[in-house]
């Protein structure tokens, strides 16, 4: 597992948020943590959160089915908070690898 995966799962999550915005220039209200959603505060496009599954996925170095998450009823979920990533990462670091 790299340097990201050393802390809690939500703590991972936040820090590779952390690591993919830190160049974008964004002037946030509160600092980057579970609360913070995807879309609406660090105005994430669809390729930067296939790039923040991707990076989970080499931290844990594991497939984390990722569209369990992002999809409902057919559609893509419009917005998900770094807390509601966490949760579906430890959910699946629960189940046995595939």
């Amino acid at each position: 597992m790299d340097r990201f995966s050393q802390g809690t799962t939500e703590q991972t999550v936040c820090a590779i948020v952390a690591d993919l915005v830190q160049d974008w220039g964004l002037e946030l209200e509160r600092p980057i943590g579970p609360h913070s959603m995807l879309v609406a505060d660090l105005d994430f496009a669809s390729v930067d959160i296939i790039q923040l599954c991707v990076a989970l996925e080499q931290s844990y170095e594991r497939k984390l089915a990722f569209q369990e998450l992002l999809m409902r009823d057919g559609s893509y979920v419009g917005d998900l908070s770094l807390a509601q990533f966490a949760a579906h990462v430890s959910s699946k670091l629960q189940s046995p690898a595939r």
